[in-house]
């Protein structure tokens, strides 16, 4: 992959975060809807235009942030971010959007999301919490990230229409919870139309629930052939943004390797790195992740891979990816996927 960024952004520090340039493809081509000059203002906020139209290419977020400012400044409309994603398409996300259009559930569909939200952008993260009733996507950002509230706007309007876009238009949330300031009055109807939900504003959080029920009612376009392929894919991506150098890289064929024996702790992990526990925290947390992290990716891949294409034994499997049991195996099977890997199994056998 190359990491295009335009000239002017090239003196930021090397830890400044990124987006993926297609996603601003959106806020182009509303620009232009709009009547203005798409071109010059991503000029004025030293960004490359024709890098909208390279496949992997990134901006910085502190570049992009200025280009919201900018355009919401030039048309007055405070609601561009919702307006944009209008001509935002699976595609504009490559792998990971096409692989989320072929998952079994909401559940699993945002699981992807979580699982690859660095591909789009590196300054945030998704975090999903359940509780007996009640599924929850939480959108965090890292340390110092301050996206412009449009950006946020549109991608979790996006996150809030996902059942919609999986064909289903009544798989819609509960409840929506935004940080961002409530909108102007003559606005505020846009907004919820736009959300399908009831809305919140001003909140410490940027939350989108659902019933839990909802979000594990298989989709009636699921194919989840296609979606792990598309999950490689994905994953090479992610690999190809980290230096060939990084630490995370590094530790993942040596804890696929070890998780046999168990799953490796924090200082086993410093051992072989031949670094202090806290100083290889310190460096995973540096490129957004962290041990468990790292353990919890590779059993969840490995765990579809050998259940689609294998006839081990559950235990089997469980005790190759550090289980206890296949009982601990099948706990963490119903996390990652919403169903018991005799489930996963049956559905591949039909």
């Amino acid at each position: 992959m190359t990491n295009k960024v335009t000239s002017k952004a090239s003196n930021l520090p090397s830890n400044t975060p990124t987006a993926l340039a297609s996603w601003m493809r959106g806020l182009a081509r509303e620009i232009e809807h709009q009547g203005c000059d798409a071109h010059a203002l991503f000029s004025e906020a030293g960004l490359d235009f024709d890098l909208l139209d390279s496949p992997e290419a990134r901006y910085p977020v502190p570049q992009t942030t200025l280009l919201w400012q900018k355009a919401v400044a030039l048309t007055g409309d405070e609601t561009l971010g919702i307006k944009a994603i209008r001509h935002i398409t699976p595609a504009t996300f490559h792998a990971v959007g096409l692989s989320v259009m072929a998952s079994e559930t909401l559940e699993q569909a945002f699981g992807r999301m979580r699982r690859f939200v660095d591909l789009v952008t590196d300054a945030s993260e998704i975090e999903l919490l359940s509780t007996e009733r009640e599924f929850v996507v939480e959108l965090k950002l890292k340390d110092d990230a301050q996206p412009a509230h449009q950006s946020t706007d549109g991608f979790l309007c996006l996150l809030a229409n996902a059942g919609k876009g999986l064909g289903d238009a009544s798989l819609v949330p509960l409840r929506v919870e935004l940080s961002r300031p409530a909108p102007q009055a003559g606005n505020l109807d846009f907004f919820e139309k736009s959300f399908a939900a009831p809305l919140t504003f001003g909140c410490n959080t940027m939350r989108i629930v659902y019933e839990l029920t909802m979000v594990r009612t298989r989709l009636k376009g699921a194919n989840t052939l296609i979606a792990e392929h598309l999950d490689q894919a994905s994953q090479a991506a992610i690999d190809r943004l980290k230096p060939a150098s990084s630490v995370s890289r590094k530790l993942r064929d040596w804890v696929a390797n070890r998780l046999p024996q168990g799953a490796p702790s924090i200082e086993d992990a410093a051992t072989y790195m031949n670094m202090s526990a806290r100083n290889l925290q310190r460096k995973l947390a540096d490129e957004g992740t962290n041990l468990a992290g790292i353990v919890d990716e590779i059993r969840q891949s490995e765990a579809m891979r050998r259940l689609k294409q294998s006839g081990d034994s559950l235990t089997a499997i469980a005790l190759d990816l550090g289980f206890s049991d296949a009982s601990a195996f099948s706990r963490a099977c119903k996390r990652w996927f919403g169903k018991s890997p005799s489930d996963i199994r049956g559905a591949q056998a039909s």
